[in-house]
């Protein structure tokens, strides 16, 4: 066989299987006695743009008690004095149940994240994006909204009937072809309308913790560093659309 055709060929096996991997997650449910590397990426060493006052860190993202610790502190230095956390599946899901356990952090200026992205900094032309995002200047509250293509398009505020930074709660959105839904504990909170323009990318899950700059003051609040802050999550899970109820606390399992 010539030579050029056969690492052609070869270079095309090696890609389908890379696209195999990382668009056909069969699901997850991550209860965190330790971080599974193999599924985790941890962000380390710089920030992701002028909208952040911190970078990510490696230490800021801590297990302990079976609970994942994400700590914003003063522990940066690389490119920012403020070092905060983050984490992202290595693997890309795609339709399907998302849904996390976790306390918020409080603070004004401040971002806990449960949210799906990718973009082109993870190799794909369009920004596709599934939010939660809790801004600590007011615990009472969480941010929910959509990307497609690059576009928001809802950007909602909901009110809560706790305080998401003092206690545990079950956070889920549920992406399908034709809607996505959001819960709280259980409950539908918010449902896309029939003709909304909706996601469609595989994407990465991440969970965050940062700090706003300057020019998110008047969506995030004012961040000023104090002490260190934190935020806990005690488990995130993935369920494809079409699958079985995986685990006891999934709400596939209470429906």
């Amino acid at each position: 066989m010539n030579r050029f055709y056969f690492l052609l060929i070869v270079a095309c096996l090696v890609m389908m299987g890379s696209i195999a991997a990382f668009a056909d997650d069969p699901g997850f449910h991550e209860t965190f006695p330790h971080l599974d590397r193999g599924r985790w990426f941890i962000s380390n060493g710089w920030a992701n743009g002028d909208h952040q006052s911190c970078e990510w860190r490696a230490e800021a993202i801590m297990i302990g008690g079976n609970n994942l610790r994400m700590t914003l502190s003063d522990h940066g230095g690389k490119v920012r004095p403020i070092g905060c956390a983050e984490l992202k599946t290595n693997a890309k899901q795609s339709y399907g149940l998302y849904e996390a356990r976790m306390r918020s952090a409080a603070g004004s200026g401040l971002n806990t994240a449960f949210f799906t992205y990718v973009g082109p900094p993870t190799g794909s032309k369009e920004h596709d994006e599934i939010d939660f995002e809790f801004l600590g200047k007011n615990s009472h509250t969480v941010d929910i909204n959509y990307f497609t293509n690059g576009k928001p398009q809802l950007g909602k505020s909901i009110p809560l009937d706790f305080d998401a930074s003092q206690s545990f709660h079950n956070y889920a959105f549920d992406w399908e072809p034709n809607k996505i839904s959001w819960y709280i504990d259980g409950k539908l909170i918010y449902e896309t309308p029939a003709e909304a323009t909706l996601p469609h990318n595989p994407s990465q899950l991440f969970l965050s913790l940062w700090s706003g700059a300057k020019g998110e003051d008047a969506w995030m609040g004012h961040f000023d560093y104090s002490q260190p802050v934190t935020a806990d999550v005690e488990w995130a899970a993935y369920t494809p659309s079409g699958a079985p109820c995986a685990f006891p606390e999934s709400m596939k399992c209470k429906k």
